[in-house]
């Protein structure tokens, strides 16, 4: 749909095209009695049957009410031809992604942007508003250079009529999302928590913390993978916010940050701490000036000054004594040159010796509960080390920090909800994990007999054991579109696909279109565990006919399908 230039959206009346972007298509406004520019966004992405206008109407009103510098005003809101629009505040400074697109900010700039979106943020969450789509491109600059964040709780709205089964919100930009989001659980605060330590983290180091994925890959790291800490993309950052950093992009939302500011203010204590370490290790070495007419003929060498400073270390250094008086190189200064090498040879050895140790991880007791709590312990880990502690089978991730030694001992709390079976806790940091064991989540705690080892596959009640699934190896997962429908006026659109060798019991479904890769959530599937699975679902609505589709399906690993044309 477009709008003319001249057309009359209540007062305001429309002056020209500003831009088109996932929410609709944007022009500039002006209300000739206020004497006020204004933006209309004009919702197309949102479908206009009455139920999803009438949830428009109420999202647009708590909207509104937000009234914070760093927040865009609302002015108004209503349909046009049907469709849906909103009148909001012009801000003429352009968006935080276009200063961030040319690489890192500096840490005072970072900090000015980090402050005035927390605050946004901790504001509308205080209203009970939840942003649910916060990256670089969501956030204006006014001409002062004060962010303000754009398109509050859009997304909520554009996930439509179509997706009311669904448990939360799966609408966002991926690069962004937290792992609830992706796996259409329950979206709150702490969603828009974690995207903003991801916008830290790309301003700190450059680049996003899962860096070149391809969007499958992407998805799938959001919700089981450790991102680089920062310090391993810019040293100079440093453990202390390696730790902050990584506590705000933590899997589990009760793990992050109790608020946006309380993140940026440990964020800014983090990095005021890094330069004084730097000037702590600063060495100056001084020549002082040789005193009128003192001889050139060597003498006993002056005390080296030490003058101690909590900042500078200073050291006089005497004038090398002339060529005349050069000493004749002794054999004990080989000597000492040959012990060195060896010492140093030896300190190589031990630190090899020191690396090569292997990780060890223990989870005690190693069967629990649902809702129990479980200690777990590793060794061997750089020191200082912050990472994650990952729970398999669920969404689950606990941050730690080793000690001076290298050593974890963490307690962490198994969800209520958990499936009885084995699960799997893996130990995982700078990118990768090193170290998994096995956890045994039983339905009670009454005591067992020992049972002689079995196959961690999950087998059906039987009075006989049941063979080893190691005699009948498995095909590699892979997921297959069948059919694949669009919605019309009268009747919503039906996919069908095919699970083989998927075990997982659920996946999170999305159905994608275009060169782009434009990709709609289908929110979280059953699917039967076994060899060969066949499962339909509803289309999400903006899939539209004839275009080339696939499906990303996202379990036990991701995967993606062949495509097919949406009839």
């Amino acid at each position: 749909m477009s709008i003319g230039q001249g057309t009359r959206l209540g007062p305001y009346e429309v002056q020209d095209f500003i831009g088109q972007g996932a929410m609709g298509v944007v022009y500039r406004a002006y209300h000739a009695q206020l004497e006020r520019t204004g933006a209309i966004k004009v919702m197309q992405a949102i479908t206009p049957d009455p139920d999803t206008v009438a949830r428009f109407r109420h999202e647009a009103q708590s909207i509104a009410k937000l009234r914070h510098p760093n927040i865009v005003d609302v002015y108004d809101f209503g349909e046009f031809q049907g469709t849906p629009y909103m009148i909001v505040e012009y801000v003429p400074g352009g968006s935080l992604a276009s200063v961030m697109e040319h690489g890192p900010l500096d840490r005072a700039t970072a900090l000015k942007y980090l402050r005035g979106i927390a605050a946004g943020l901790d504001y509308a969450h205080g209203h009970g508003i939840v942003h649910r789509d916060v990256k670089p491109a969501n956030v204006l600059l006014t001409n002062e250079g004060t962010p303000v964040l754009a398109d509050f709780g859009l997304a909520k709205l554009l996930q439509g009529s179509s997706l009311k089964s669904m448990t939360g919100v799966t609408t966002g930009t991926p690069a962004y999302m937290a792992p609830e989001q992706v796996t259409g659980h329950q979206v709150g605060p702490a969603a828009d928590r974690y995207s903003l330590a991801t916008i830290a983290y790309e301003m700190l180091t450059g680049v996003i913390p899962f860096d070149g994925e391809a969007l499958m890959e992407l998805l799938y790291a959001q919700v089981h993978r450790l991102p680089p800490t920062p310090s391993s993309r810019d040293a100079a950052l440093g453990p202390d916010v390696d730790e902050v950093l990584m506590r705000g992009l933590a899997k589990d939302p009760a793990a992050r940050w109790e608020s946006a500011t309380e993140f940026v203010d440990a964020l800014a204590a983090a990095l005021a701490a890094q330069p004084a370490k730097a000037l702590g290790r600063t060495m100056v070495i001084a020549q002082p000036h040789s005193p009128a007419g003192s001889s050139t003929r060597p003498a006993t060498a002056p005390a080296t000054a030490l003058l101690i400073d909590p900042e500078t270390v200073e050291v006089a250094y005497p004038s090398p004594p002339p060529h005349a008086a050069r000493p004749k190189r002794s054999h004990r200064g080989r000597l000492l040159l040959g012990v060195a090498a060896v010492l140093l040879l030896l300190l190589l050895v031990g630190v090899c010796a020191v690396v090569t140790q292997a990780t060890t991880l223990e989870v005690s007791p190693s069967r629990t509960v649902p809702g129990g709590r479980v200690t777990v312990t590793a060794t061997n880990v750089p020191a200082n080390q912050v990472g994650e502690i990952q729970l398999l089978s669920t969404v689950q991730a606990y941050v730690f920090r080793a000690d001076a030694n290298g050593d974890v001992a963490q307690e962490i709390a198994i969800p209520s909800d958990i499936e009885p079976g084995i699960h799997h806790l893996r130990i995982c940091w700078s990118g990768s994990c090193h170290k998994e064991v096995v956890l045994r989540v039983v339905s009670d705690v009454a005591p067992a007999s020992p049972t002689p080892a079995v196959s961690p596959a999950v087998s059906s009640p039987s009075t006989s054991p049941t063979p080893s699934s190691s005699a009948t190896p498995r095909g590699a997962p892979s997921i297959a579109l069948v059919s694949v429908s669009a919605a019309t006026r009268t009747a919503k659109g039906k996919t069908t696909v095919t699970f083989s060798n998927f075990y997982a019991g659920s996946a999170v479904i999305y159905v994608c279109q275009g060169a782009s890769s434009t990709c709609k959530s289908a929110g979280t599937q059953a699917v039967a565990p076994g060899p060969s699975t066949t499962i339909s679902f509803q289309t999400p609505d903006a899939i539209v006919a004839l275009k080339q589709t696939y499906v990303v399906a996202c379990g036990s690993p991701c995967m993606i399908s062949n495509s097919k044309a949406a009839l």
